[in-house]
This record gives C-alpha cells, sequence and structure tokens, in this order.
C-alpha cells in the first residue's frame, strides 16, 4: 500500500484482486477490549488512535474499482468536510446549545458518506431521507423535526428546489465533494471554531433521525441518540463485509458502523451503478469477504448463475434485511451450500433476531431468540397461529414507543416453528401493502375502513398481491343479513366509487371483483376483533382465486339489447372510461384507438360488457376491443357471439380482398412537360428510424434538389423539429453541412385526408416538383385489428400514390412502399420471391401484416393500371447503425438481449436471423427507389444468416456481456421468477410474447430463403453486408450500456449530465450568438460567459488589426475560459443559487459564447472537464456544442452593416476555413441554421438541447 500526500483526496490504498495476499492484513484483536465511545465522531478518533493506518471502509473510485480508507482517513476527510461545512451552516459550539436537525438528501456515495461523518462532528443531528419518498412526505419530516437546512446531493437539487419553494425558511445547500475541500490548501492549519462538547451529555444527544417506509400514510421520524446507535453497533458479528442498502436505511447505515466499531473492513456497493448480478459477482469474487448484507432482490440476481450461488457459497455468512426472501430462493440457496441468515430489526429497535443455527438445522426463515433478547421480547397472539413481536421498555437500541407501558409494538407477524422453540418465521405486516403482479403497490385501509363504517358491512377485506387487479370481500353486518349480495353491494357502491375517485387506476375497485359474503361469515379476527390480515388471506384463499377465476369467465349480464341499444351502450362506456371534449366525435365508425383507447381501457369496457350484457353463456376474448375497434364492429361482435355458441365471427381473408377492391381504383397520370433534371424526394416517416437516416442520404445525393417530409405534427414548425430531433437522436444530422440541412423541408400531414393534411397550395407545391416518394409510416401497433389500419395506413397509401399521379412531369413520381416480411411470414414452403405471396392467408395473424398486404397489392395494382413506377420494398429485421450502434431500447430484440444485464442469462437458440443495419437498409432503399427499374416487389433482407447461438452469443460476450445461456424454456421460467418492476427490468414487458415463441419444446423453426437477387442487381450493397458483424456488436452493446440497460440505476455522471451542461454557443462573427445566448440563458434561466471577451488585450488588438491568431494565442485563451467556466461552477455548485425560473432548468446550465471553433478547439473545451484533467469536477458536467451556422455571403454583409465586431471582414473567410464540419463521433454537436428567425433559432436550439441532455 502506497502511501499519498495528505492533501490528496484519494485514501491510502486501492485495492486489487484477491490474488495478492498482501492486500489482506490480519485484524487486530480486540482483546483487551476496545475503548467505548460516546459518539459518533469519539468512536473515530478511538479507532484512528488505536489503528491509524488500518484499512476499514471500501468505496469504488470507477465502477467496481474499490479505494480503502483508514481511520486515518476518514478522520482527516470528515475533518476537512467539516470545515467547509461550517462555513454555510450555524455553527454551535457547546453542549448546552440547541442540537440543530440538518437533512440529508443524495444517493448513497461517497460524498454522501463523509458529509453524514462531518455534520456528526459539527455536533448535528443528521435527518436522513430516502431518495424515494413524495414531496408531501419530505416537508412533513422537515416539519416535525423542526429541520430548516437541507443538504442535497445535485441530482436531488430539483427537488430541494421544490421543497425550498414550499417551505419558507427552509436553506438548501449542495453535498461538498472531496475535490472542494481536499485539494484546498486554506484548509491545512484551519481549525474548526472551538467547540466545547460535554461527550457525556452528547451521548444522550440525537445522532440520526431515520425515518419509517411510510407505507400506510406519512413517514414517521425515529430518533435514534449516539448513545442507543452505539450500543446497536455493539452487536456486530466482527467480519468483513460488503453491503448492498444504502446509507439511509437502517440496516445499510448500522451495518457499515459495525464495521467500524468492530475493525472489520466493509465495503459498499457503488451507487452510481445498477444493481446486476454480474456487478455483485465480480466484487465477491475479486475480494475476501466474510459477510454479504443485502435485500433478497440482490441473492435473487446471483441465484440465478451457479457461479453466483458458488460466490455466496464461499462467504461464511449471506445476510438479507430490508424485506423477505421468497422461501423458494431461500431454498435454493441453502441447498447449494449458502449460509443464509435471516435478520430481522427495526429502525425503531435495532437488531433483534437472526436465523444462526447449528449446521443441520435447515430452518433459515426462522430466526432465533437469543439470551439478551429474550427479557425484553413479548410475542402477542393475534389469531391463526399468527403473533406481533413487541420489545418492551428498557432494550439498549430501542429508540421508539408506541405503547403506555414503554414498549414498541412493531406490528410484524411472526408464526412459531412447529417443533424448535423460539423459531420464528415472518409472515407480514398487521397493515400489509398490497403489491400488484407488475409492482404497483396499493394501500387498502382508506377503502377498507371507508367501508367499514357503512351500516350494513361487517368487515372489508382487501387483496390482489401478485394479481393483476385489486378486488376485496365485503361481509355482511347483522343489519345487513336481510339484503341480497347485488342489493348489498349496489348500497356500498356510491362509496366505493367515491374512494376510487382518489386513487390511481390500478388501485380501483371494479364492481365484479367485489364478493359479498353472508352475515355471520367467521373470520380471523384479534379478541377486539380487527382483522388479522395474513390469516385472512390463508383462511379464504380459495374464495379469492374464485374471484379471479370469475372475472376472466363470468357471462351473468342480464340486458339483452338490440343493435342500436348496444351501440349506446359501449359509447355511454366508453366516454366514461376515456372522456372527450366533444362526444360527437365518438361516432358509430370512428377508430377507438385514434381517441386515445388504451389497453387498460379496453379491459375495463370488457369487464362492463360481460358484468351487464346477457351473453347467453358464452365468453368474450380477451382482446376483443382491438380486434373489433369501432362501436358498430365492436356490437356486431358482441351480437355474434351471443347469438352463436361457437364459429368464427369474422373471415380476415375476405376482409382483406374487400379493402383491396375498395381502394385499388386509381386515375390516370396526365403527363405534363418538364425541362428540370433536378429530383424532389417525398419521404414519410422521417422521425422513425430507418426515416431519418433516409432523409441523411438522400440530402447528400448531388441530384437531389429537394427532401420534402410529411409528418405526423401541429404545424409547420412543429414537424421541423421532430424530423431535426429524430435525426440528432440516431446522430446522422450533426454532420451534414448547411447547404445540405436546408435541402429538408417539413409538412404536417395527415394521411387520411384525400389532400394529406397539406391544404391546396401545399400539396399543388409539391405534387409541381415530387419526382420521387418513399413510404417509411406506419403505426408500429400488434395489437390493433386490420380495420383500425384502414384511415391512416391503407386510405393513406392509397392518397399518396394520388400525390405521385398528380405530379406535374413527363410520367408520374415513383411511388416506394416500406413494407415487411411479416407479410409473408406464413408462405408455405421455404422461399419467399421477390413477388407478392400466392395467398393472403401468408401474412402474420396481425392487423399490421395484413394492413401491409392489403397495400402491397395496392401498389402492384396502381402500377399495372396506370404505368406508374410503383414498387413493393419488403424489409426484413433492422437492427442498429454501423457507425454508432445506435438501436431502438424498445424493441423487442434489444429487450430480449437486456435480458443478459438483468437476469443474467440469454436463451440458445437453433435460429438462423437475417439482420441488416439500418444505414444499410437506407442505402438499399435509395438505391431501389432512384433507379428505373420497373420490377414490382423486392425482399430487402440480409443474403447471408448467422445462427444465434454458434454466432450471436459468443459476440455478445466479447463485446463484455456476461451471462448464462440456457435452453429456452429455462430462459422464460427465469423471465417469468425475475423481477416484475418493467422500470429496473424491462424484458418483463413482453414475458407473454417471449413465452409464446419459446416456453415449448419447438427448437428447429422455420428459416426462409429469400430470393434478393433483384434487389442485389440494383443494390450491390445489399450483397455486400456481413451476416454478423462483431464490430457492430459491440458497438449496439456498447452504446446500450451507456445508455438505456443502466439507465435505470444512472451513474454519477448521466445524472450529471441530466442536471449540469456547459452548452457551448459557437459560430463565426456575424450569427447574432450573443442575442441568442440570452434568449437561451432567459429560457433556461442560467448565467452567459461572452468568451470572446476572455481574449487578452494582445489578442483583441490582433484581431483588429488584422492579424490572425497564433496557436498560442489560442492556447492561451482556451486556458482563460477554463478557469472562468471553473470559477462559475464551483460558485454555482457550493451554495444553493437562485432558483429557476418555472418551466426552465436547473441553475447549474452554464452558457459559454465563443467563435467558431475547430476540432481541437472544441477537444479542449471538452477536455479541461474531463475525469483526466479534473478528476472530480468533470464528473459533474456535460460539455454540448450549439454551433450557429450562416453562408459565407450572409455572415459578410452582416458584418458590413455591423460597428462592433473586432473582427476584420478580411479575417472572416480564413476563420472559416479553419472551423470544418463536425466529425461523425462527435455527438455532443447540435448544429443550429442562425439565418432562421430568432424564435425559430431559439426553439431549435432547445430541442437540440433536450435531444443531448
Amino acid at each position: 500500500m502506497a502511501s499519498v500526500d495528505m492533501r490528496s483526496p484519494l485514501p491510502v490504498s486501492k485495492v486489487s484482486p484477491v490474488a495478492s495476499p498482501s492486500l489482506q492484513p490480519p485484524t487486530p484483536p480486540l482483546s483487551p477490549p476496545l475503548p467505548s465511545p460516546r459518539t459518533i465522531t469519539e468512536l473515530l478518533s478511538l479507532r484512528a488512535r488505536d489503528f491509524p493506518d488500518e484499512p476499514i471502509f471500501g468505496y469504488p473510485s470507477d465502477a467496481l474499482d474499490y479505494l480503502e480508507y483508514t481511520y486515518s482517513d476518514l478522520v482527516r476527510i470528515s475533518s476537512r468536510a467539516a470545515r467547509r461545512y461550517a462555513d454555510c451552516l450555524p455553527s454551535r459550539t457547546d453542549s448546552h446549545q440547541e442540537t440543530r436537525v440538518i437533512a440529508l438528501l443524495g444517493p448513497s456515495d461517497l460524498d454522501y458518506f463523509f458529509t453524514l461523518l462531518a455534520l456528526s462532528r459539527l455536533g448535528f443531528t443528521v435527518l436522513f431521507l430516502s431518495t424515494r419518498i413524495s414531496q408531501a412526505a419530505y416537508l412533513s419530516l422537515l416539519d416535525v423535526t423542526k429541520c430548516r437546512h437541507l443538504v442535497v446531493g445535485s441530482s436531488f437539487r430539483k427537488t430541494a428546489n421544490a421543497l425550498a419553494a414550499a417551505r419558507d425558511g427552509l436553506e438548501v445547500i449542495d453535498i461538498l465533494t472531496q475535490a472542494q475541500y481536499m485539494t484546498d490548501t486554506q484548509l491545512d492549519d484551519a481549525a474548526l471554531q472551538q467547540q466545547h462538547f460535554d461527550l457525556d451529555q452528547e451521548s444522550s444527544k440525537v445522532a440520526w433521525i431515520i425515518h419509517s417506509s411510510g407505507s400506510t400514510g406519512l413517514p414517521k421520524p425515529i430518533y435514534q441518540t449516539h448513545k442507543a446507535a452505539l450500543k446497536n453497533y455493539e452487536n456486530s458479528l466482527r467480519m468483513r463485509g460488503f453491503v448492498t442498502l444504502p446509507l439511509f436505511h437502517a440496516f445499510g447505515l448500522s451495518n457499515v458502523f459495525r464495521g467500524i466499531t468492530a475493525v472489520k473492513k466493509i465495503y459498499i456497493y457503488n451507487t452510481n451503478l445498477p444493481l446486476t448480478s454480474q456487478h455483485l459477482l465480480k466484487i465477491l469474487t475479486d475480494h475476501e469477504f466474510e459477510i454479504f448484507l443485502a435485500v433478497p432482490y440482490a441473492l435473487k440476481l446471483l441465484s440465478e448463475t451457479p457461479d453466483g450461488i458458488n460466490a455466496l457459497a464461499a462467504l461464511k455468512v449471506v445476510m438479507f434485511g430490508g424485506s423477505a426472501c421468497p422461501d423458494a430462493l431461500g431454498d435454493l440457496l441453502t441447498e447449494g451450500g449458502v449460509n443464509l441468515i435471516s435478520h430481522y430489526g427495526t429502525t425503531e429497535t435495532g437488531q433483534l433476531m437472526t436465523s444462526f443455527r447449528p449446521a443441520d438445522d435447515k430452518a433459515w426463515n426462522y430466526v432465533r431468540e437469543h439470551d439478551q433478547l429474550k427479557p425484553y421480547l413479548r410475542m402477542e397472539p393475534q389469531g391463526g397461529n399468527l403473533y406481533e413481536l413487541c420489545v418492551l421498555d428498557g432494550w439498549p437500541s430501542k429508540v421508539a414507543t408506541n405503547r403506555d407501558d414503554g414498549s414498541y409494538a412493531t406490528k410484524d407477524l411472526f408464526e412459531p416453528h412447529p417443533s424448535i422453540p423460539g423459531a420464528w418465521k415472518y409472515c407480514g405486516r398487521l397493515d400489509d401493502t398490497l403489491v400488484l403482479v407488475n409492482g404497483e403497490k396499493a394501500i387498502p385501509l382508506a377503502m377498507e375502513q371507508a367501508l367499514r363504517q357503512n351500516k350494513l358491512v361487517r368487515e372489508a377485506v382487501m387483496f390482489g398481491t401478485g394479481k393483476s387487479q385489486l378486488g376485496m370481500m365485503v361481509i355482511a353486518s347483522e343489519q345487513g343479513a336481510g339484503m341480497g349480495a347485488g342489493d348489498l353491494l349496489e348500497s356500498i357502491w356510491p362509496t366505493i366509487m367515491a374512494e376510487n375517485k382518489a386513487l390511481p387506476a390500478y388501485a380501483q375497485l371494479a364492481k365484479d371483483m367485489i364478493t359479498v359474503l353472508p352475515a355471520g361469515t367467521a373470520y380471523p379476527c384479534t379478541d377486539k376483533g380487527s382483522l388479522i390480515r395474513q390469516a385472512f388471506y390463508r383462511a379464504f384463499h380459495n374464495e379469492i382465486e374464485e374471484v379471479y377465476h370469475q372475472a376472466e369467465s363470468r357471462t351473468a349480464g342480464t340486458l339483452v339489447l338490440s343493435e342500436l341499444e348496444l351501440r349506446e351502450f359501449i359509447r355511454g362506456h366508453l366516454l366514461d372510461l376515456c372522456p372527450q371534449d366533444e362526444s360527437t366525435c365518438l361516432t358509430d365508425d370512428t377508430d377507438l384507438f385514434s381517441l386515445g383507447v388504451d389497453s387498460l381501457h379496453s379491459t375495463r369496457l370488457r369487464a362492463k360488457i360481460l358484468q351487464e350484457v346477457q351473453l347467453n353463456g358464452n365468453s368474450l376474448p380477451q382482446n376483443i376491443v382491438f380486434e373489433y375497434p369501432t362501436i358498430s364492429k365492436l356490437a356486431a361482435a358482441i351480437l355474434n357471439i351471443r347469438d352463436r355458441k361457437s364459429g368464427e365471427t369474422r373471415d380476415v381473408v375476405k376482409e382483406m380482398e374487400r379493402l383491396v377492391e375498395k381502394y385499388s381504383e386509381f386515375p390516370q397520370h396526365i403527363p405534363v412537360p418538364s425541362k428540370s433534371t433536378e429530383r424532389c424526394i417525398v419521404v414519410t416517416g422521417a422521425t422513425g428510424s430507418l426515416g431519418a437516416h433516409l432523409v441523411a442520404q438522400l440530402v447528400r445525393r448531388q441530384d437531389i434538389s429537394e427532401v420534402c417530409c410529411l409528418v405526423r405534427a401541429s404545424s409547420k414548425s412543429s414537424a421541423r423539429r421532430r424530423v431535426i430531433e429524430s435525426m440528432q437522436r440516431r446522430a446522422v444530422y450533426h454532420t451534414l453541412p448547411l447547404d445540405l440541412r436546408r435541402k429538408i423541408s417539413c409538412y404536417p400531414s395527415d394521411f387520411s385526408k384525400p389532400d394529406l393534411g397539406l391544404g391546396v397550395s401545399v400539396y399543388a407545391s409539391i405534387s409541381a416538383k415530387i419526382t420521387s416518394l418513399v413510404h417509411c409510416a406506419w403505426s408500429v401497433n400488434f395489437n390493433k385489428n386490420l380495420s383500425s389500419f384502414e384511415a391512416d395506413c391503407i386510405a393513406g397509401a392509397r392518397h399518396l400514390m394520388l400525390l405521385c399521379l398528380s405530379a406535374q412531369q413527363p410520367t408520374p413520381a415513383s411511388f416506394n412502399f416500406c413494407s415487411s416480411v411479416s407479410t409473408v411470414t406464413n408462405t408455405p414452403g421455404d422461399a419467399v420471391a421477390e413477388a407478392l405471396p400466392q395467398s393472403f392467408k401468408c401474412a402474420q395473424g396481425m392487423g399490421y401484416a395484413q394492413s401491409k398486404l392489403v397495400t402491397e397489392h395496392l401498389v402492384t395494382r396502381a402500377a399495372s393500371q396506370t404505368g406508374m413506377e410503383a414498387r413493393v420494398l419488403r424489409v426484413g429485421q433492422i437492427i442498429a447503425d454501423t457507425a454508432h450502434g445506435i438501436w431502438n431500447d424498445t424493441e423487442a430484440i434489444p429487450l430480449m438481449l437486456q435480458a443478459a444485464t438483468t437476469i443474467g442469462a440469454l436463451p440458445s437458440l437453433d435460429e438462423h436471423p437475417r439482420w441488416l443495419p439500418v444505414d444499410s437498409v437506407a442505402r438499399v432503399v435509395t438505391d431501389i427507389s432512384l433507379s428505373s427499374t420497373t420490377h414490382a416487389v423486392f425482399n430487402i433482407v440480409n443474403p447471408r444468416t448467422f445462427h444465434w447461438t454458434n454466432d450471436l452469443l459468443p459476440a455478445l460476450h466479447n463485446a463484455g456481456l456476461s451471462f448464462a445461456q440456457v435452453n429456452q424454456r429455462e430462459w422464460i421460467r427465469r423471465l417469468r421468477a425475475s423481477n416484475p418492476d418493467p422500470e429496473q427490468n424491462p424484458t418483463i414487458k413482453l414475458v407473454e410474447f417471449f413465452a409464446s415463441k419459446y416456453d415449448n419444446d419447438l427448437t428447429n423453426r422455420k428459416n426462409f430463403k429469400y430470393v434478393t437477387s433483384t434487389a442485389e442487381q440494383i443494390s450491390p450493397e445489399l450483397g455486400m453486408v456481413p451476416a454478423l458483424s462483431a464490430d457492430l456488436v459491440k458497438k449496439f452493446v456498447g452504446h446500450f450500456l451507456k445508455t438505456s440497460w443502466t439507465a435505470k440505476a444512472p451513474t454519477a455522471e448521466s445524472r450529471h449530465q441530466q442536471s449540469t451542461r456547459l452548452i457551448v454557443l459557437s459560430g463565426p462573427p456575424g450569427v447574432n450568438k450573443s442575442t441568442v445566448a440570452i434568449e437561451l440563458a432567459e429560457s433556461l434561466s442560467c448565467p452567459v460567459i461572452d468568451g470572446d471577451a476572455v481574449h487578452d488585450a494582445i489578442a483583441k488588438a490582433k484581431m483588429s488589426s488584422g492579424i490572425h491568431l497564433s496557436s498560442l494565442d489560442r492556447q492561451i485563451w482556451l486556458a482563460r475560459i477554463k478557469l472562468e467556466v471553473l470559477e462559475r461552477f464551483r460558485a454555482d455548485h457550493i451554495v444553493h443559487g437562485e432558483q429557476p425560473k418555472s418551466g426552465g432548468r436547473s441553475e447549474k446550465d452554464v452558457i459559454l459564447t465563443c467563435s467558431a471553433l475547430s476540432r481541437p478547439d472544441r477537444n479542449t473545451l471538452r477536455n479541461i472537464l474531463s475525469r483526466s484533467n479534473d478528476e472530480t469536477e468533470a464528473e459533474y458536467i456535460n460539455t454540448i456544442f450549439v454551433v450557429l451556422q450562416a453562408t459565407e455571403d450572409e455572415i459578410l454583409r452582416r458584418m458590413a452593416d455591423g460597428k462592433r465586431n473586432t473582427m476584420r471582414l478580411d479575417m472572416v473567410a480564413s476563420r472559416l476555413d479553419t472551423t470544418g464540419h463536425a466529425d461523425v463521433d462527435e455527438l455532443d454537436i447540435f448544429p443550429v441554421d442562425a439565418e432562421q428567425e430568432m424564435e425559430a433559432i431559439i426553439q431549435e436550439a432547445l430541442g437540440g438541447l433536450a435531444v443531448l441532455a
């Protein structure tokens, strides 16, 4: 271990993997006993005195690269931090002064840890605020604890600002970083203001305030004195440990200080990393821990691979806390040799019991009473073999009471082991929160209590944990005994409706999910008559399951309706579920999904129909609203189901044939002479990935004068903004020169209208110049029925073909339709020709594919009727682009691959995919669309295949992913058993889709051979694309890991990129940088630095004299800019600063205006704040370049008109020559046309900043 300069913010050593035994020194013995500290600060001082160079605390410097801190480090760093905090917090000099409460809110990282030590050193009480509670909860805690100072991490500055706005007198201070106090030489000999603390008195003062979860209301503060906390920390296993819980959680905080107390090294998890099996496994295998302390979810991640279980088995102890561990998971681990220990304790009582046991005792999930606890433990019967745990007065670490006798009733329920005395299994809470299968949480108490007040109700109990929706059982009272179940339900329904209004949609009760039980029904309750929830669930398990079964199969409605009455019934309930501004917009033939009807509305509408409409014992399909998405079609389908017990209610093939006939009449083109050789290409779908790449490639062709984008938008400016942001998001906009960007025109449109929503004049202007149209836009919704695609997509395609036929050219504009291979998925045989399929049945069984096949027929009919060049471009699986690896993370394949990081496994499949990068597809589409070929149908798929298991999975491993390869059914099993929260585990959203494909033993799937000879002849690019590029795999894996695959648990860098930005507004003279900067600063509520004003006097004189600046001049200028920028950021970070304006962004944005920058200049501005140059500060700043551009002629004109610019006219051209264009890898650049109106410039710049944030 190399020593370091005392001024360095680094600790004493950098941790290497366990291969080096010298990095694991023996722990000094604790005999004789160590002196007992009286305060947290004295604990550190005593240990630093006795073990000054003992490494005791570990935290990563970057990702998983841990640094160790000695006791001397902890004292030295926390002392320096305290000196800086003393400058911005009210002082406390002796024990007679009242203790102030300082709230701490932020991620549980290294700065957070040293801040809590520093605040304690200053004699403050630290209020730990969870990062996951509501504003009302924060305000309640601040009020109850009389806290007027909030120390906040930068990622929670917005929350802090909102709290300060809601509470007068709340002062907000930013958490200090080590860079702000460890590199300040003025602190070397500085001393804290003289403090005269009586440590005996301080021992009884409150050290920490940790709050309850607030699951049944607002969270409550729990006060821990120094004495009680230190007593709790003495209860230690004396093992080298690793903790994954945050420091604001009692379990996490206690175990860190247990290690510090016992002189046993303790590591905490990097809060900037997502909790994944790969990260956990590497940490556990790189370091020789003895104990692992985690929540059950972390254990679940590790249990998904043999390596994870082996790593846990290698530890002396694996202890979980924070929530109950599922029995199946615990059994799996113990069977794998893991010494799994259940821990039970509360913030109010400290640690109470664990499941330490003899080796032959397998009851890991039963915690045991120990001799010290028994006198203070009382298990109070609650019925049904359940007991509530109460801690009696006198238990040393108990800091709260909620009973008159001084005891604390935990509300936690346990059941005794059938044969082991003093062993108890945790079962749940008296006031259980219901957790739905999708992870949403609902609190049942308010609804239950409201119904219990009704004289007709004896008891009301909600249920639904692990289910898709909530239900309730209502037990009638004696007064309600004479009423039928239906009548009683109608009587209490107004109360339920009133409560529903205050609840989120997922927590609302539907009438058909309520069961009324007769008066006198026995149910588990206490002697006082209080419900015992968990015992009730067990006693009524079968009845609860029947409620869900009936909800799926109920056909008990009694209304016998005519078709007209049924339409009105559906209309009325739809308007209740999805209100419209004008009820007249919901006609019988309105597509329901165009009005915002979603899957939740569809489910509830189906439930209403089942509940009230007579169906003669027949059932409604789950997807009926999607299948029949208009009132008229839905009513007809329901009546068909009612009147016929079986049979297909519709013939999709006949419907497809009808649509082809309906839209296949096309007028003849009227030739118009034209001598122009320029091409105008109309593109739809430019806001999608393929469309964005198409536009970027088309504008680069010299023979194309304009690319006209038709966009679903409310205005022309909105259409333009959507296209630009789409292209910037795909990294194809920033490299386009100004003259090429000006080829792009954008118009708001509505394809369902004959004039495409363009209006007469715009339509005429486009028809006067159009030469080709590439149609990429299509509704991507795999749940919608064929008829839902009729107006916008099928009729819309015909309207676009009519635009081509209206072209004021000698021949019609060519029409090029980007179709999908889903139109031929069910083709018989093993080959797909470059032709229409033999039958409509060849399309995949979903409206998306069926509608595209209908349009393929319309395209070929238009060509045969009119002679226009109309082509079907049948596109296969599109993946990431070859330059950057950018891929939509919500598509099925990326979600599937993401399982490597979330569940640590991918399936081994015997599949042969044909993937094409999106930029390659765009080039092929461009080549074919601009050709003169008369061939009608092309298959744009990769002629080459790769093998999923033999080629892709090894490439993913080589790209840095670590995962197990399992068979397809095992993968589905693991996915079903994984974290149900789609925010943390996005793959779970498609679990049923993946199960439909892979939850079976079918391994040899059909592998079509697509004929591509004609497509390859016209576009040789198609024949040169490799089957699978290892380089591209690395790129898209890298892209996902930097963005979405780690976005659920953002890194420090990504969080600060969202909250702190250096916006470099650059451009040559004459582009109005100063005016734009002022307008942007007004919108963003941030300061502006005039970079050109930072030039020294020599440089200004040179420019005025027409002398070019030398390389040294520019280096000096950039160095001065660095100092100015860093000074501004440091000032903004240390003190709370100004409140942002309403709708504005954080005040930590800073705008820097400067002249046009070359690539080296831009690199300098990036690097002055990079980790390599400024280790502690760069991670907080994201540099973005907004480049204002204008033509040289316009710049010269403006400069000739202006008087204040110091640069001579003859210097402009040379300055423009040195700037060059953005390089492909400069994704932090957003160019803006400075010749637009000022409002357009500002809106475009703001849009670009939003994309790059």
